[in-house]
């Protein structure tokens, strides 16, 4: 799975962005906020990455995190993305 469109993540008053760009700002005209595990999880899917690879980086990054954690999180954050046609899978 990956992004359908090409995205900036940035920081606005503490807060992480996500921004279309390109093609993308025609299909998607509107911003993404997000906290720092959602921006993580945000950048990995620029690439066309696995749901168990997501997982797999996400525990590494969150080794304190229990993997039944790390595995909520990255699914309902994905589902979320998947939802707003923001995702190919």
């Amino acid at each position: 799975m990956k992004l359908k469109y090409e995205f900036i993540v940035n920081e606005i008053a503490d807060q992480k962005v996500a921004v279309a760009v390109g093609e993308g700002l025609e299909k998607f005209n509107g911003f993404l906020k997000m906290n720092d595990t959602g921006a993580s999880i945000f950048e990995k899917l620029k690439n066309d990455i696995s749901e168990a690879d997501l997982i797999s980086a996400m525990a590494k990054e969150y080794p304190e995190e229990t993997n039944e954690t790390v595995t909520e999180c990255v699914k309902e954050f994905v589902g979320k993305l998947i939802d707003a046609g923001l995702v190919e899978e």
